[in-house]
């Protein structure tokens, strides 16, 4: 089984290729150990997807098989990495992900059949004192919880490469009303409490409820908002969050993901952010 995307995908994989090359190249004469975990790793390889529409000549464009980001880690070879964690809750693409073992001998690959959250969370808790990884977290949707984050955040040894599904998330922040408790639970789940995203997203109408004497509470359409509100979270908990962010569009120009970079550790947060950053305001 393959991950599927569209070109928000490709655009991802090249500035996470761009940055992981810059950064090893930055780190290649410390002595540190480094580590490269991709949280939601597929089964390595991508395919976009291919609309009905197009002709047969022009579809086979859409089977080409492209690189996912273990793939693109394992091939920095500058200074590679001295471990690769690669986290997958699917056993079927974690079947895939085995194959790349024998295929890349001396590499030190570990593939995890779990939940990302606990996965990563155990993996915090096991860094050395001379541990620095990088984190792709790349999730299908809402699946990362902010004690996830924070937690990674807390290491001061860890830099992170974070998508947050800016689309998913405004489906489930109504325009006209604030969410059913059920999604307004998801919400507290991500942003790790309902203070860090109802205050600042909704507002109140400026006139009562026909039927009510409470004052019913809207949103601003569009995502700038909600991109601007989980921002604020990451730069409570971070070092550092690179100034530039990038949106993901999908082939109708609509946001699907904003594209974070954080850094967690005092001593190196300026140099990734340096890097990270220019990679994102210059792609």
């Amino acid at each position: 089984m393959v991950r599927f995307g569209g070109p928000w995908t490709r655009e991802k994989l090249e500035i996470l290729r761009s940055y992981l090359d810059d950064y090893t190249t930055a780190l290649k004469y410390l002595d540190f150990k480094l580590i490269y975990v991709d949280a939601f790793a597929g089964a390595g390889t991508w395919r976009p997807e291919s609309p009905t529409s197009y002709s047969t000549a022009e579809y086979g464009e859409f089977r080409e098989l492209h690189e996912g980001s273990p793939l693109i880690a394992l091939e920095i070879d500058d200074k590679p990495f001295d471990e690769f964690v690669f986290i997958e809750k699917e056993p079927e693409r974690c079947h895939s992900l085995a194959e790349l073992i024998p295929k890349n001998p001396g590499r030190n690959i570990n593939i995890r059949n779990e939940d990302a959250n606990l996965a990563l969370s155990l993996f915090c808790e096991n860094m050395g004192n001379f541990d620095r990884a990088v984190v792709f977290l790349d999730p299908f949707a809402t699946e990362v919880s902010w004690y996830t984050i924070d937690k990674l955040a807390r290491t001061g040894k860890i830099d992170c490469w974070i998508l947050f599904p800016l689309s998913a998330i405004a489906r489930m922040m109504p325009t006209s009303h604030e969410p059913s408790e059920q999604l307004a639970l998801q919400l507290d789940r991500i942003f790790g409490g309902r203070e860090y995203w109802d205050e600042p997203v909704y507002h109140n109408r400026d006139q009562l409820s026909l039927f009510k004497n409470t004052l019913e509470k809207e949103r601003k359409p569009g995502s700038e908002l909600i991109a601007d509100c989980y921002r604020n979270r990451l730069e409570e908990v971070f070092v550092e969050v690179a100034p530039t962010s990038r949106k993901l569009l999908n082939s109708k120009n609509s946001p699907m993901f904003e594209l974070f970079f954080a850094a967690s550790n005092r001593k190196g947060a300026s140099v990734a952010v340096r890097i990270a950053n220019h990679i994102l305001s210059n792609w």
